[in-house]
């Protein structure tokens, strides 16, 4: 590799460093305090490792899908951010559109100089586009995420994100399949019926048998 492109992937990377301290403005609107804003960084960590699990589930029961491009795509998607800061969702909707213009020249700003930044640019206003299914995707594990965060979050108003789920993620995710998807996980969310993973304390060894298990235990040590 020449130094020039070396120092042009570089660059990128050290322009990323900043959204690990960017937090997204848009909770504040929301009855977050500022420790209580996750970044931008690990916003696009999430999206990406929910939207590619997603994909690959959505694959293997028989949707036509690209997981590895959902991948590629949801890493990238806020990436202009690291150059305009994060742009709360109903700024974006008061502005009817306009930042979409100013985003776009972040992003591309920051690939200008890569060599595969056609490709980047293709993925970036694909997403922004929301028309295939991959886009939509990456829109859907972009809104769980921030419901995800105002759910572990004190104080935060959930009613915002349900209105934001309902007026602005449904009117932007079109295929039927991926809008049940939505609606299920955000019940889920909401009703708490699933919470991460949580071994290290209901470890199913550390479990004591019940009466049915004591009787199979019991069996097998005559057994030998």
């Amino acid at each position: 590799m020449e130094k020039q492109k070396l120092k042009d992937i570089l660059e990128v990377f050290l322009t990323l460093q900043i959204t690990k301290e960017l937090p997204r403005q848009g909770f504040f609107y929301s009855g977050f305090k500022r420790n209580d804003a996750d970044s931008v960084a690990a916003h696009s960590f999430n999206v990406a490792a929910f939207a590619y699990l997603l994909a690959r589930e959505l694959k293997e029961n028989g949707t036509k899908i690209d997981p590895d491009k959902v991948l590629r795509m949801a890493t990238l998607h806020d990436m202009g951010e690291s150059i305009t800061g994060d742009i709360g969702t109903w700024v974006k909707v008061l502005a009817e559109g306009r930042f979409q213009e100013v985003e776009n020249k972040a992003f591309g700003l920051l690939v200008r100089n890569l060599s595969n930044k056609d490709e980047l640019l293709g993925l970036f206003n694909e997403y922004e586009g929301l028309v295939s299914i991959e886009s939509q995707v990456v829109k859907l594990a972009d809104a769980l995420d921030a419901i995800a965060q105002g759910l572990s979050t004190p104080g935060a108003r959930l009613d915002d994100f349900k209105l934001a789920d309902k007026n602005i993620v449904h009117d932007k995710i079109h295929d039927p399949k991926l809008k049940k998807i939505l609606d299920e996980s955000v019940k889920i969310l909401f009703k708490k019926e699933v919470t991460y993973f949580r071994g290290h304390i209901d470890n199913n060894d550390n479990k004591k048998p019940n009466k049915s298990e004591k009787k199979i235990v019991r069996k097998k040590k005559k057994s030998k």
